[in-house]
């Protein structure tokens, strides 16, 4: 299902951006380790809701872009996946 306004709105608000057709939003760190921790996070949610994003991994960032390939577009999936990962942000792991 293609995801709603209201949804995009509440991502915007989060820093995500629509770009080329993918959900994307970077995330920055203090240090290498931290980036590390949050990638395998970020690897548990898209193994659990089988939504694998685009990565791009630096010393200090993390960039993640995502879209639905089956349906060649932003879904509601991505949605569900950029609040999860927004929630490892906010509370991350220890």
């Amino acid at each position: 299902m293609k995801i709603t306004s209201t949804q995009t709105q509440e991502l915007f608000s989060q820093n995500w951006k629509v770009e080329n057709g993918l959900l994307s939003k970077k995330f920055k760190f203090k240090d290498f380790q931290e980036v590390i921790k949050f990638s395998n996070e970020v690897f548990k949610i898209a193994e659990t809701q089988n939504h694998h994003p685009e990565m791009v991994i630096d010393h200090s960032q993390v960039l993640i872009s995502i879209n639905n390939h089956e349906e060649k577009n932003i879904s509601d999936k991505c949605y569900f996946f950029a609040k999860a990962v927004d929630f490892i942000n906010i509370f991350p792991s220890i």
